[in-house]
């Protein structure tokens, strides 16, 4: 490095390190109560949590904005309405402090390499793990629509077997809610509680369709409000329709998966032909000249 840049870094980074050390002393038994409830294994340097948190107090940052609430949603489905904000504060924190933390090793990274080019990609690696939350909470909300939908025939087919008998759709839920443990039927148990704790069916219904999240799901509780609300005489028909078309659906979900899979295998052989390639004519080209 050449000039006045290294200073720039060098100034740069010991401000953000003072910075750093001032949240430290400032907050730091301020969220210890907060900041137990995480788990260190999906939330790692959770124990540092307290940074960013401070950070959002120092400067009244508001995560209520449109795009908050949004993020909110996507956290629900994985933690639930309740903890929503919990664990978007959580999250946010996170992403300042891991960028409060590691961004003055990127600029000090630089410095001591000699290197504008690794100053540059030790910034954008910090970047990369600081939206690393971001990315866990999209992936676990992709891996629970996946589960639920998989799941989905199955439960309808379940619901449909004990309607058609002449069971009540109430009846019936609470008894294929007990079946299961995995998302689908943990969402059923908690609509289940929902409503003998006096919440009516309908509601507690709709709780459920926003909770998983997926629109196959919100069709279904659509379709069972109506039918209650008409007084269930068409329900045993309606669910058989509904459970043709989930089977349906499975295999068209099974079939685009089987296709992205053969796509995301052609990046791996396609990286493997080039490399083969470089090795074969590099050196025939060197043995040219």
């Amino acid at each position: 490095m050449e000039g006045t840049i290294p200073y720039i870094l060098a100034s740069t980074g010991s401000v953000i390190v003072a910075f750093w050390l001032f949240l430290f002393f400032k907050y730091r038994t301020a969220y210890d109560q907060m900041i137990s409830a995480l788990d260190s294994k999906q939330f790692p340097l959770c124990e540092l949590y307290f940074i960013g948190l401070g950070f959002i107090d120092l400067f009244h940052i508001n995560l209520r904005t449109d795009s908050g609430k949004k993020k909110e949603k996507k956290i629900a489905e994985v933690y639930g309405e309740r903890y929503a904000y919990f664990y978007h504060c959580c999250i946010e924190a996170g992403k300042i402090t891991y960028l409060i933390t590691l961004l003055p090793i990127g600029l000090y990274l630089g410095i001591l390499l000699d290197d504008n080019i690794m100053a540059v990609l030790g910034i954008v690696a910090i970047f990369a793990i600081v939206f690393y939350l971001d990315m866990e909470v999209n992936n676990a909300v992709e891996s629970k629509r996946d589960e639920i939908l998989s799941e989905y025939p199955e439960v309808l087919s379940k619901l449909t077997l004990l309607v058609n008998a002449g069971m009540v759709i109430r009846e019936a839920w609470n008894k294929v809610a007990q079946t299961g443990d995995s998302y689908i039927y943990k969402e059923m148990q908690i609509t289940s509680s929902e409503m003998q704790n006096g919440v009516s069916d309908m509601d507690a219904l709709y709780n459920f369709s926003q909770r998983c999240g997926v629109k196959e799901i919100r069709k279904f509780s659509s379709i069972l409000t109506q039918n209650i609300q008409k007084g269930g005489g068409e329900l045993a028909a309606s669910m058989k329709y509904m459970n043709i078309e989930s089977w349906e659906e499975k295999k068209q979900n099974a079939k685009r998966k089987g296709e992205l899979a053969g796509q995301k295998l052609m990046l791996p052989l396609m990286l493997m032909f080039a490399g083969i390639l470089i090795m074969v004519i590099v050196p025939i080209f060197m043995n040219m000249f």
